[in-house]
């Protein structure tokens, strides 16, 4: 009784006076108000662990990031190829040594706006002004591949995409598909309401663009295939992208060999957390 007694008489003594102990991380203090304990590790020259958390833009600044902070304790999770998410979490529980997790750094593999602009268009039906504008303003996107030399260029799409801009007026009648795999329109100019003179479009049935999905990541080379209608004389286009999801995932599996082969001895996991 007589021992209760006196702890009782040495914590009142300490009220609102720090109680350091080489057992605490940091030194406490007992609050007369409630008798609660009141962490001062904000009065010390330094926190005694780090609490962080940061969301990187590029791979490559990842890296360096992990590659900074790594140690024994560091982790990075990633959830596959639909979320796209690397989180490092650089003080990781270890067997037989739980940590509190609170230095993470997180890429999203965010979109590039080149990307967006392309896979928003996808498949969207446009009038043949709007369509030649969307053309006008991403030619520096078009590319020809290696594989593929006579692959229409940028000054050939540009030339396509001026051409539909300036012929407004006109009367669209058939499309004919060519030998060497353009597609041939036939039009008549309306003069004061009136036909006018026939004449022939021609536009490539496929054109490829160059593009980085990710931001700071790798850029691909996509196929893309041009579509039309032609509705009571007037023509409707759009382009369809081969297999954008497979982009994005063969972008994904690129960034993930990327970070994995440059953290050297940290664990990266397929997971969520």
């Amino acid at each position: 009784m007589q021992e209760a007694f006196n702890q009782l008489v040495h914590l009142a003594q300490q009220v609102g006076k720090p109680i350091d102990h080489p057992g605490l991380s940091a030194p406490v203090a007992l609050i007369p108000t409630g008798v609660a304990i009141k962490d001062l590790e904000h009065l010390l020259p330094a926190p005694t662990r780090i609490r962080q958390a940061i969301r990187i833009l590029d791979a490559a600044t990842f890296i360096a990031y992990v590659n900074r902070f790594t140690s024994p304790a560091a982790s990075v999770f990633c959830d596959g190829p639909e979320g796209r998410t690397f989180t490092a979490v650089l003080d990781y529980h270890q067997p037989e040594s739980p940590s509190w997790g609170n230095h993470v750094a997180t890429y999203c593999c965010p979109i590039t706006i080149e990307w967006g602009r392309w896979k928003s268009a996808d498949r969207k039906r446009m009038d043949q002004v709007a369509f030649a504008e969307f053309f006008e303003e991403n030619v520096k996107d078009i590319t020809v591949p290696d594989s593929v030399p006579t692959a229409p260029n940028a000054a050939d799409m540009l030339e396509i995409s001026r051409t539909l801009e300036a012929k407004k007026n006109i009367s669209f009648r058939q499309g004919t598909r060519l030998d060497n795999g353009q597609v041939q329109l036939t039009y008549n100019e309306q003069i004061d309401g009136r036909a006018g003179e026939s004449g022939q479009l021609n536009i490539p049935e496929q054109f490829y663009i160059a593009v980085k999905p990710f931001l700071g990541g790798d850029a691909f080379c996509v196929p893309a295939r041009f579509r039309y209608r032609i509705q009571e004389g007037r023509l409707v286009m759009w382009f369809e992208l081969v297999r954008p999801d497979k982009v994005l995932e063969e972008a994904y599996t690129t960034v993930r060999t990327k970070i994995q082969e440059a953290i050297g001895e940290v664990p990266l996991y397929e997971a969520t957390i």
